[in-house]
């Protein structure tokens, strides 16, 4: 996957890769996903849950802590 925004993270990354919706929704929603993916891991950097919310994504298993985003 190409980057739309520059200096994409890694985990930005690796998290758009378990997006679900169709990969040929355009330019514009991919430029969406992205920004709201990065908008997610920087709140989630502050509280120390971004490790969780990407092995609740990656192992898809619902025994996996709780992850709660700040408004």
């Amino acid at each position: 996957m190409s980057s739309i925004l520059p200096f994409t993270p890694p985990v930005v990354k690796r998290l758009l890769g378990w997006k679900k919706t169709p990969q040929n929704g355009g330019g514009q929603e991919e430029k969406w996903c992205e920004k709201a993916v990065k908008s997610l891991v920087k709140k989630l950097k502050k509280t120390g849950q971004l490790d969780e919310l990407e092995k609740a994504i990656s192992a898809q298993n619902s025994n996996t802590k709780c992850v709660t985003i700040p408004r």
